[in-house]
């Protein structure tokens, strides 16, 4: 049995029946007749934070606990959703407890559960974890809408990650001691254009002193200025995500400014000397569609294996200056997961970002996505919470509202009744992009403010 299959076998709960039934009908079955309350068990909901240690290499794991289940992360790189019995057995080996103890634990908590089906389960989440202990630099966490690998699963209660623009400490220091309060184990600091390099280096020292996965974002002329990126690897930093547009420096630098294609590449290198994760990040429009087969091999033979994508689109008339038509990004889409797959490049979808007319292409680029996909939420500096696709309206404040309201606020119930059900459709069958919502409707893009050239 692979990785897979033992994941999608761990998520499904314990087994209380072995007749042949419908897959519906087994989920269905699976799911516990009468379950504890997982503070029963013994787990509280939160985020624990765990080390662990094989052939002299660490991997980081959070399990976040949630009301009716919860998700485990490897290091940035992987994750699972875990029903609750997925988490009691996780907590407990992680915790290095016996797997005696946490069996014994699930016969206590599931009616109908053997001590030989717990004992199962038990050793079947032992082996992914012992899979999961060497992830390598597999950045992008898993699609969990993904129908296929997560099927009739509850939605996840919050968000597994936040993308935050860098501000003053006094700013940024309360949004990241709440982010580790709530359990949303990933943020991503934003750099823009002129950040100051010593307050971006503190807040990733605060954010990994809290224990969150942490991550920059920014572009190559701006991050690879003077010691930043060593200074950024010595205080902890897990990934950088540079803006990287086309193996072509003259194309990259139309729309990310003179000399930034240079600065890019010598950011990755710099990035692998000093064992950080570089992702690239690309903005698709026209001229950056035409050599995407070209641009992820050049990424592959920099030794970046992955690629974070979006679209720069527009739904009104012909293409204006480079961006892609709502009618465009499937063909688009296609031609990005065929040419990754083909170059071993690992890639992530974030939400289209709309094209506003009288903005520059460059500028759009420049600001790039909103949020890093449908995980990930948006917060800026005073503690909005933006969701990763529709207008950019505030569903709450972090700060001030508790996560009950902000999550049943109608700007996320708007978001989440886009995301939660699957929209492949026969048009374009088996494409990645599709898992959340179909990228032709501009409803689920990101549609911001009027972007201002610098």
């Amino acid at each position: 049995m692979d990785l897979r299959q033992l994941m999608k076998a761990a998520i499904l709960g314990p087994r209380v029946s072995r007749e042949p039934m419908s897959f519906r009908q087994l989920i269905n079955a699976l799911r516990p007749r009468t379950l504890l309350p997982l503070e029963k068990a013994g787990v509280k909901p939160g985020l624990y934070h765990y080390l662990r240690e094989a052939n002299g290499t660490f991997t980081r794991f959070h399990l976040r606990v949630d009301s009716t289940g919860g998700v485990l992360l490897a290091n940035a790189s992987a994750a699972t959703h875990l029903r609750a019995s997925g988490v009691i057995i996780a907590k407990g080996l992680l915790e290095g407890e016996r797997p005696a103890v946490i069996a014994d634990r699930l016969v206590r908590s599931f009616r109908g559960v053997t001590p030989a089906q717990a004992a199962a389960d038990v050793d079947r989440l032992d082996r992914i974890l012992t899979e999961l202990t060497s992830p390598g630099d597999n950045y992008p966490i898993l699609n969990l809408a993904d129908p296929a690998f997560s099927p009739e699963l509850a939605p996840l209660d919050r968000p597994l990650s936040a993308d935050l623009p860098l501000a003053e400490p006094e700013l940024l220091v309360p949004i990241l001691d709440r982010l580790w309060e709530l359990g949303i184990p990933h943020v991503t600091l934003v750099a823009g254009e002129d950040p100051d390099a010593a307050a971006l280096v503190r807040a990733v020292e605060r954010a990994e002193d809290l224990g969150l996965i942490a991550g920059v974002r920014g572009q190559g002329s701006v991050l690879a200025a003077g010691t930043l990126l060593r200074d950024l690897a010595r205080a902890g930093v897990d990934h950088v995500d540079l803006t990287y547009l086309s193996a072509q420096p003259e194309v990259h630098d139309a729309l990310a400014g003179s000399g930034d294609h240079e600065q890019a590449t010598r950011a990755m290198v710099e990035l692998g000397e000093n064992e950080v994760c570089p992702v690239a990040e690309v903005a698709l429009v026209e001229s950056t569609l035409e050599g995407i087969e070209e641009t992820l091999q050049s990424l592959a033979s920099r030794g970046v294996g992955n690629a974070a994508f979006y679209a720069v689109a527009m739904t009104e008339g012909k293409s204006t200056g480079g961006a892609l038509r709502a009618d465009e990004l499937i063909e688009a889409a296609r031609l990005v997961e065929e040419s990754a797959e083909e170059s071993s490049v690992r890639y992530l979808w974030y939400p289209p970002v709309r094209f506003h007319l009288g903005s520059s292409l460059a500028a759009h680029v420049r600001r790039g996505p909103r949020a890093g996909g449908d995980h990930a939420v948006r917060v800026e500096p005073d503690g909005s919470v933006i969701p990763a696709r529709g207008p950019h309206v505030s569903a709450g404040n972090l700060l001030k509202d508790a996560w009950e309201t902000i999550r049943n606020s109608e700007v996320f119930c708007r978001y989440r009744r886009r995301v939660e059900s699957d929209t492949h459709c026969d048009d374009c069958p088996g494409l990645a992009i599709c898992a959340a919502d179909c990228p032709r409707n501009p409803a689920g893009w990101a549609d911001g403010r009027r972007v201002e050239d610098e």
